[in-house]
């Protein structure tokens, strides 16, 4: 079975550039398409309202304020797979991370999920919340989790 249809999961921050840096350099190669999908976690927002942490207007603004960082990262993203020639469309979901991205994955029926390294689990309370994790392992398709900075920028500077 060929590759042709990459889903790329974005965290948001620095360290999202490098599995989509990898999932463009893989696509370059396969001649596939990426889909990059960045998801504002609702839940957590929910739950800054009810901790009272935040009112429902500082809700709103931060919602905002992630919707524009979101998108602003998906179009840097964007703009380096256009430069290698990759195929890259951009979806932002709301709800909770992980389901939304294994419904896109889904959706999309792609062949291939592209993710960050997991995160070290620090407490027991984490093991229950890490939506890496959970995207790992309910992903319908294989799953390709990218480390080791320097790899990736070096297949991404040869294609």
């Amino acid at each position: 079975m060929a590759i042709s249809n990459i889903v790329v999961a974005l965290a948001g921050g620095p360290k999202s550039a490098l599995p989509a840096k990898y999932a463009i350099g893989l696509a370059k190669k396969l001649k596939a398409k990426i889909t990059v999908v960045h998801v504002i976690n609702e839940k957590i927002i929910h739950d800054l309202i009810k901790a009272r942490v935040v009112v429902e207007a500082e809700a709103r603004n931060y919602y905002r304020d992630l919707e524009d960082q979101g998108w602003a990262f998906m179009k840097k993203i964007k703009k380096l797979a256009e430069s290698k020639d990759v195929s890259c469309d951009m979806v932002l979901l709301k709800g909770v991370v992980h389901e939304q991205i294994v419904g896109k994955v889904k959706e999309s029926g792609a062949d291939l999920l592209v993710m960050g390294q997991l995160k070290e689990i620090l407490s027991m309370k984490e093991v229950y919340i890490e939506e890496g994790e959970r995207l790992f392992w309910e992903a319908p398709c294989p799953v390709l989790v990218v480390k080791n900075d320097d790899m990736v920028e070096a297949l991404f500077k040869e294609q």
